[in-house]
């Protein structure tokens, strides 16, 4: 068997991740929300997943992330529009907000 699997065949990323049911949730109060130390994939009865619950420092941490990966995406796109020609030069902006002025 693959490292990277457990025995139902979903890949284990981090391996602080449990696979539980539905069930569990009903277990779950404040007291042992705040000892979690785990990720928990939540299965419906077929084991399928359903929900992820994580500690709020880890969603702000993946919100981070995304954050600056959209960042660098954006930065990334204006390069390419860069070096492909549509952009425009900052004399021609000026020139099409003078006539956009004029012509209001």
């Amino acid at each position: 068997m693959d490292a990277n699997t457990d025995t139902k065949g979903i890949p284990v990323i981090d391996p602080n991740v449990r696979h539980v049911g539905v069930s569990k949730l009903r277990t779950l109060n404040a007291e042992r929300l705040r000892a979690l130390d785990k990720t928990l994939v939540i299965q419906d009865p077929d084991d399928m997943p359903l929900a992820v619950m994580l500690r709020y420092e880890q969603y702000l941490e993946i919100q981070r992330v995304l954050a600056t990966l959209e960042e660098f995406i954006a930065q990334k796109n204006g390069l390419n529009a860069s070096q492909d020609d549509s952009t425009k030069s900052l004399t021609e902006v000026r020139r099409s907000l003078k006539n956009q002025k004029h012509l209001s």
